[in-house]
């Protein structure tokens, strides 16, 4: 794990943020800028599917703003240089720039096809690494967020489980 030494590690009782939240932020804003771009690549698509459409609109939406509400921490934290630092990796459930690529270049079918399974897996990644924020951060409105991700992304994905079924 990445600690910055400014900050306390693991848990804490009085709310500040920790270690394993500035860890948290720096690995999700990049994590849900590839899923923004995703869903930005099936929204400009000729991908007809009201439902698929919608949900890519939803999750485009909905992590734009927890990545506004996030960068303004990161920003209040003083942990910009941390957050340049991870934005250079690549998370666990983000694809390489080659698995991007061929995603953009999909169509059809295909692209909504592989939105789902790829967004899915994006998603299961996701609230893997959430719980140790729920379970290890210090900073409250960051842990509330972690909570409610695990929760909209859990039934994000049960979504793409129904629509991958409809086919």
């Amino acid at each position: 794990m990445f600690v910055v030494p400014r900050f306390r590690s693991g848990a804490g009782g009085d709310g500040a943020p920790n270690d394993v939240d500035v860890h948290f932020v720096g690995m999700m804003v990049p994590h849900h800028d590839q899923a923004i771009e995703m869903s930005d690549v099936l929204l400009a698509s000729d991908v007809e599917d009201p439902a698929v459409r919608d949900l890519a609109q939803r999750i485009k939406e909905g992590q734009e703003r927890e990545n506004e509400q996030m960068l303004a921490w990161a920003d209040e934290w003083g942990i910009e240089e941390d957050m340049e630092l991870h934005s250079q990796h690549i998370a666990n459930g983000m694809f390489i720039p080659s698995q991007l690529e061929a995603f953009r270049n999909l169509s059809g079918d295909e692209l909504r096809a592989e939105f789902l399974e790829m967004m899915h897996h994006h998603h299961a990644e996701v609230i893997a690494m959430t719980q140790g924020e729920v379970d290890n951060g210090g900073y409250a409105p960051l842990k509330k967020m972690a909570k409610e991700m695990i929760a909209v992304q859990t039934a994000e994905m049960r979504e793409m489980e129904q629509l991958q079924a409809a086919g």
